[in-house]
């Protein structure tokens, strides 16, 4: 399961080779969609390791097409939904620390 530790080194690596903040922001879906894993394996161990919280909102939040249903595609709208929070807190403690910064 990718950590919030890992994620900010990615994200400062980035700024380091020049892009903006704002640039990773907008781009932040194609960081989660990188980070929720794709094979049934993977996505019941890092379902297992996801805080609690986040149980059934995948479908909840994102909705589903009723003809894809079944638990790993439950499951992978879980971990989409935290992978998307993750990523969010992660920016937005880097804004702030550039701020700070500045």
């Amino acid at each position: 399961m990718t950590t919030y530790d890992e994620i900010m080194q990615e994200i400062k690596q980035e700024l380091t080779n020049g892009e903006s903040l704002d640039d990773i922001r907008e781009r932040s879906y194609e960081l989660v969609d990188n980070y929720v894993p794709v094979y049934n394996n993977r996505i019941l161990e890092e379902w297992q390791n996801m805080p609690s919280d986040y149980d059934n909102r995948g479908a909840q939040e994102l909705g589903h097409n009723c003809e894809e249903l079944n638990i790993i595609n439950l499951m992978s709208s879980d971990l989409y939904i935290y992978y998307t929070e993750l990523v969010g807190l992660v920016i937005d403690d880097l804004a702030q620390e550039l701020e700070s910064v500045e």
